[in-house]
């Protein structure tokens, strides 16, 4: 991503961690290129992020599958009040938590 800035060009840099042998691969298909590391990777990265998504990927966007099961009560919570401040949300807890328990 290029950023403007004072007149200069600006890219964001970013540290990715690969396990040995798919950095191996990288490296080796780069080569073959005649491209860098880095431009491969802007290429895959690009390709995905304008790619339209797949079915799987619709699948992904249902916030419950990635969510861990306890976070379904903030939205209990959250629910219960008009007001989302942080002070409205802990009265609501609260309240939840002096009528017992609810399993």
């Amino acid at each position: 991503m290029v950023y403007w800035l004072a007149g200069y060009i600006a890219m964001m840099k970013a540290t990715i961690e690969f396990d040995d042998a798919l950095y191996r691969r990288l490296k080796v298909e780069a080569a073959r290129r005649g491209r860098t590391v880095r431009e491969l990777v802007a290429e895959g990265v690009r390709h995905v992020l304008d790619s339209p998504p797949s079915p799987a990927d619709a699948d992904a966007d249902n916030t419950a599958a990635w969510q861990p099961a306890w976070f379904g009560s903030l939205g209990t919570y959250a629910a219960a009040v008009d007001d989302h401040s942080m002070s409205a949300v802990n009265r609501s807890i609260a309240r939840a938590r002096a009528s017992g328990p609810s399993r």
